[in-house]
């Protein structure tokens, strides 16, 4: 079937510093997506610059700079409060029109619960989260992301039965590309192979290549020349055949990026393949 496909840049390209905001607007963007923002005045700042460019945002969570990156599991699942600021988030983004919000969720700091724990504990994160984006008519894109020291257990216990927490009404999947080359490594499973059955339920993907060589790691503009372009390229590719629509957000951090004209090269590649 033919897949519909955003074009976004995303905040961490400038760390979310709303006057750099230009920046983030490359030739044929139909969206940005954002977060961690300073303040109100930065959020107006934001909502300005996509209504004068005539273009969607979607809210990457937490929506200021002080609120939880990722939510975390204990064995008493959300707190009140975690989940507090996670209808606070939602619900403002959805009264501002954004197109989704993203959340770092499920997320385990390591692999060390029981299987069955953790699925169980998913299962009550996402479905929290699936009735937010169900009150708020809008989708919650769930990106799983490495637990501490590049720990791959969110992968190890969910990829077997994505069925289980990714069929409701009101959340969808975010890949990074990223975050899923690594894990794979890790595991030593074929990166394309363990996402297809993720495929159908897959949004948004946040584009990029990894340096390894330092810690954590850093987020780099995709280019052909880099290792992980044909693995994120084949990962792109299975997204598309099984979608009717995709946001592909391409994100690095300006750590280790060359330049705009690096960035257009490698953002035009891919382009190339997918459109």
């Amino acid at each position: 079937m033919p897949c519909h496909i955003t074009l976004a840049t995303s905040g961490a390209i400038i760390l979310s510093d709303v006057s750099q905001l230009p920046r983030m607007m490359w030739p044929g963007v139909d969206a940005i997506e954002i977060g961690s923002l300073a303040s109100e005045a930065d959020l107006q700042t934001v909502l300005d610059a996509v209504q004068a460019k005539r273009i969607a945002w979607g809210l990457h969570a937490p929506l200021w700079r002080a609120g939880p990156n990722r939510v975390p599991m204990a064995a008493a699942g959300l707190s009140a409060d975690e989940k507090h600021h996670l209808r606070r988030d939602i619900a403002l983004a959805a009264s501002h029109g954004a197109a989704y919000a993203l959340v770092h969720a499920p997320w385990f700091a390591d692999h060390s619960l029981a299987i069955g724990d953790a699925r169980a504990l998913s299962r009550h994160t996402v479905r929290f989260l699936a009735d937010l984006g169900a009150e708020f008519r809008t989708p919650v894109a769930l990106e799983l992301k490495l637990g501490r020291n590049r720990d791959p257990g969110i992968l190890a216990y969910l990829v077997p039965e994505p069925r289980d927490f990714l069929n409701l009404d009101g959340v969808t999947f975010c890949l990074d590309t990223g975050d899923w080359l690594l894990a794979c490594e890790e595991l030593g499973i074929d990166p394309v192979r363990s996402f297809e059955p993720f495929a159908p339920w897959t949004s948004v993907i946040h584009v990029h290549a990894v340096e390894r060589g330092v810690q954590p790691y850093l987020w780099k503009p995709i280019h052909p020349s880099d290792p992980d372009a044909a693995a994120v390229r084949r990962l792109c590719l299975c997204a598309k055949a099984a979608r009717s629509d995709l946001t592909v957000v391409f994100e690095h951090t300006p750590h280790l990026d060359p330049g705009l004209s690096f960035d257009l090269e490698g953002y035009h590649w891919l382009l190339s393949t997918l459109l």
